[in-house]
């Protein structure tokens, strides 16, 4: 088998197995790579928003995400990975605030 290191369906495939191991480094790494190689491509918005996700970025996953929507705003699995990530940076906020 011939890997072409140019294929962004490859790192957008490898970017969710990190995400399956619990690696958001290595899924964030892959899936701004698959980013840069096809910048029009919903997957690779969803891919880096589930990557900020699992590394509790969440308002950087919710920019992903709203750029994914703005690509195919009919992807009701990027819709409602939005609504969670806006959900989850609200709920950090408020511990935040109630921290200090």
């Amino acid at each position: 088998m011939v890997l072409d290191a140019d294929d962004a369906v490859l790192f957008s495939d490898r970017s969710l197995c990190w995400l399956q191991l619990g690696d958001g480094k290595k899924a964030l790494l892959d899936a701004n790579r698959c980013r840069k190689m096809r910048p029009h491509w919903p997957k690779a918005c969803h891919r880096q928003g589930e990557a900020r996700m699992l590394l509790k970025d969440y308002e950087g996953a919710s920019e992903r995400f709203l750029d994914g929507l703005k690509l195919d705003p009919v992807d009701t699995d990027t819709e409602a990975a939005l609504r969670e990530a806006m959900k989850s940076l609200k709920t950090s906020r408020s511990r935040s605030m109630r921290a200090n």
